[in-house]
């Protein structure tokens, strides 16, 4: 290299990161579009949202309200100082402004395009090249390039295009046309790609989190607090739920002919991915970031076991139920699984099956289910409910399954999200319950959809007292009603429940050591097991006209 070259200043790439408030484990997009800016010679930096506050509650909060998680102080458990939101502009378009990167990369889901729109908008009159990429802008690439401040989105997965993308702007081209499943704008009018590509070899790229602050890593997990790293094993899904948008890349790939989505790493490649992050991170936690990590050969799971035990840092996953069984939860016991999340999503057999596409029988899941109560790995259930065409009673039909359960440490239920690239998605709009316009916020904000078997409100009401329909016993039932209410008298009795339940099942962690809790009404405190009478003496702000 001679010496005008040295002098040369280096191309420089701003990743965005418009997040959802609260929502603690770093993105594996932004960790490997890091690698591949350093990789190709850029400087790189970050702008994360997700420590400015919403002007809406959040997924996260909203989950503690319903007694999903257990409560935590965010300012002394993560290292958390929320920023307020009204600065969040204001502080992009000063970060955009003092950086000044020649491209801007946008790794979004459906619920932060608004904002990822919002933040682009700030600075359209700077004219920075930028790409939109993620499950929503492959899902509807046409309304996520319809904003005019959106320059061009990419489709399916992003390391090839962001690569070719900084060779271009290396070489000083700043015409885009031609990379595959890229669509861009040209004279404001939407030009999609004209080839698309081959699927990536998910190995190749290690991420690289090191954009990320410290306290970003640190995630309650069980009312216990971790350093959290996320780890890829495989990319896509064997499953086809219709309420879920990955069977959406597999068909995708299936279609224009790119091979199989579903591909997995080799345990060498993941053991060379976890020494690399061990060694520049120090996590004390993996979250595995897998659609559904037991679905995969048998053997590959005893390999993955004994590749771990040189970490054997606690970790979790996400699985379903029937994959389950007494030698693998062992064999991933003994070496770190700490605990694990595994889907139900509703109790209706022939409901879950023909609807949804989950064929399991009850039977089935609840023997599973026992094998996983059994075993000592801590795991919570997660539930939906608002499904298209759902009635009350069929959300009843989950609550009695999970009533069934021995035993679990959480259960998350969240309000179906009509996002893009679904199959239920499709079925809400041709039966009329939802605007084909629509965008989702997030899965536990009100219902979007329009039913007359089942309002939004009645939703909301049913989230925030599902649990304690799962767990209290019945006699207590008439009282959980009416706090399905979001009047004075259901908010009054809701919030005597809630901190009931709070000191029944989160006064520990999962580990059962003793957590410092916010309950300070005695009374409640005292109450283990009453009797009805004792109830009515709790609830007696409620008259019997109320309770009718």
């Amino acid at each position: 290299m001679n010496k005008d070259n040295k002098n040369i200043e280096k191309k420089k790439a701003l990743i965005l990161y418009p997040n959802l408030h609260m929502m603690l484990v770093p993105s594996v997009a932004v960790g490997l579009f890091t690698t591949i800016c350093k990789n190709n010679d850029f400087e790189v930096e970050l702008f994360d949202t997700t420590e400015y506050e919403h002007d809406s509650t959040t997924s996260a909060e909203k989950r503690v309200e319903s007694l999903q998680y257990r409560p935590f102080n965010p300012e002394t458990d993560v290292e958390w100082n929320p920023k307020p939101g009204k600065f969040l502009i204001p502080d992009f378009i000063k970060k955009v402004k003092s950086y000044k990167p020649d491209i801007i990369f946008v790794s979004i889901v459906e619920d932060t395009f608004i904002q990822a729109v919002k933040l682009l908008d700030s600075i359209k009159n700077m004219n920075i090249a930028n790409v939109l990429g993620g499950v929503f802008p492959t899902a509807a690439p046409e309304k996520a390039l319809k904003p005019s401040s959106v320059k061009m989105v990419a489709t399916g997965e992003g390391e090839p295009i962001v690569t070719e993308i900084l060779t271009r702007i290396n070489s000083n081209k700043f015409d885009f046309s031609g990379i595959p499943r890229l669509w861009i704008k040209k004279n404001n009018k939407i030009v999609p790609p004209t080839s698309n590509g081959k699927l990536v070899n998910i190995s190749r790229v290690t991420p690289d989190f090191s954009l990320f602050e410290e306290r970003r890593f640190l995630r309650p997990m069980g009312g216990r607090v971790f350093k959290t790293l996320p780890l890829e094993t495989y990319r896509g899904c064997p499953f086809k739920c219709t309420f879920c948008n990955s069977p959406m890349q597999v068909t995708f790939s299936k279609e224009n002919d790119l091979g199989h989505f579903l591909r997995r790493k080799k345990m060498i490649e993941v053991r060379n991915i976890l020494r690399d992050l061990v060694q520049k991170h120090d996590p004390d936690y993996i979250y595995i970031l897998d659609d559904s990590f037991l679905s995969r050969p048998r053997k590959e799971i005893f390999e993955f076991a004994e590749m771990y035990s040189e970490f054997s840092l606690p970790f979790w996953f996400n699985t379903r139920p029937e994959s389950c069984d007494n030698e693998i939860l062992k064999a991933l016991k003994d070496v770190g699984l700490d605990r694990m999340s595994v889907g139900l999503e509703h109790g209706n057999f022939d409901f879950r099956n023909k609807t949804l596409l989950r064929k399991p029988t009850n039977e089935k899941l609840l023997h599973h289910l026992d094998l996983i109560a059994n075993s000592g790995v801590a795991f919570s259930i997660n539930t939906i409910i608002g499904f298209p065409e759902e009635t009350r009673e069929m959300v009843f039909e989950t609550i009695e399954f999970c009533r069934k359960l021995k035993s679990f440490d959480a259960l998350t239920v969240s309000i179906f999200t009509p996002y893009h690239g679904t199959v239920l998605r499709k079925r809400a709009v041709d039966l009329g319950f939802l605007d084909e316009d629509t965008l989702t916020v997030h899965t536990t904000s009100s219902s979007l959809l329009k039913m007359p078997m089942l309002s939004a409100e009645t939703i909301d009401g049913l989230f925030r007292t599902f649990l304690m329909y799962v767990r209290f016993e019945k006699e207590l039932w008439p009282y959980i009603e009416k706090a399905e209410k979001f009047d004075d008298v259901g908010n009054n009795t809701w919030k005597k429940l809630f901190k009931l339940y709070q000191e029944r099942y989160y006064s520990t962690d999962q580990d059962g050591f003793s957590l410092k809790t916010d309950i300070n009404d005695d009374h409640l405190n005292n109450i283990k097991h009453p009797k009805l009478d004792t109830w009515e003496e709790v609830f007696g702000h409620m008259s019997k006209t109320q309770m009718r």
